[in-house]
């Protein structure tokens, strides 16, 4: 096929092809005569796959490069390449503890109840919550209970707060774990390595969290005592 059918088959462009080429993540086309070339089909999946690893899994074109290099390289070019990763994460993460929990086995008091109704948790249409969303809710029973009220401010905006950054940090995490991460270390290793984490960073994010909020007290401290 001519570079227009390339393009056409592969959706990028041809200084973007070019470029590739001259990185060596194409090969070179063959040449009939010197002002011709011809692409085969082994050009658009390679195309397809570098799109698909750049768009879906965040890869930098060095990795790229190395996978699809390797000796079993080839699977790269397939729709599914890195398949279990995501899946298989998520599977794990939701097999801990019980699969559902009945909202009215929590018996949870009127504040702590209305985060059923504001997105934080989703029950569904038998009346349970996940395991984990059982647990979150529990959390805010006990936040409740020693005096982080709605009445004080600790309501479904907070809620919604602490949502936007965790979404925004998880977004981050995953996007950093699959561009230097998975890539280098191969799906199983990194399933490993994603499911083992996830609890110590869970507790390092708990230690920078605290220290950040001493400092903070101590600065207030020190502004106070200055103003005294």
């Amino acid at each position: 096929m001519r570079m227009r059918d390339l393009e056409k088959a592969s959706g990028v462009g041809r200084e973007t092809i070019r470029f590739y080429i001259r990185e060596g993540l194409l090969p070179e086309p063959e040449k009939p005569s010197r002002n011709s070339a011809r692409y085969s089909e082994i050009h658009v999946a390679r195309l397809k796959a570098i799109k698909r690893l750049q768009e879906e899994r965040f890869l930098p074109l060095s990795v790229i490069r190395s996978l699809l290099e390797a000796e079993d390289g080839e699977r790269w070019l397939l729709p599914d390449a890195f398949p279990g990763l995501d899946a298989l994460l998520a599977q794990r993460l939701a097999e801990a503890g019980p699969a559902r929990v009945a909202v009215a086995d929590l018996d949870l008091p009127h504040a702590v109840a209305d985060h059923l109704d504001d997105g934080l948790v989703e029950v569904a249409t038998d009346g349970t919550v996940s395991a984990r969303d059982a647990a979150i809710l529990r959390t805010i029973q006990q936040l409740n209970d020693i005096g982080f009220t709605p009445e004080l401010g600790f309501d479904g905006g907070q809620m919604r707060l602490y949502n936007v950054l965790i979404d925004w940090l998880t977004a981050q995490e995953i996007r950093h774990f699959l561009e230097h991460t998975a890539g280098h270390v191969g799906e199983a290793k990194a399933l490993d390595m994603a499911e083992q984490g996830i609890a110590l960073i869970n507790d390092l994010l708990g230690q920078l969290r605290t220290r950040a909020l001493l400092r903070r007290l101590a600065e207030r401290r020190q502004i106070a005592n200055d103003n005294g």
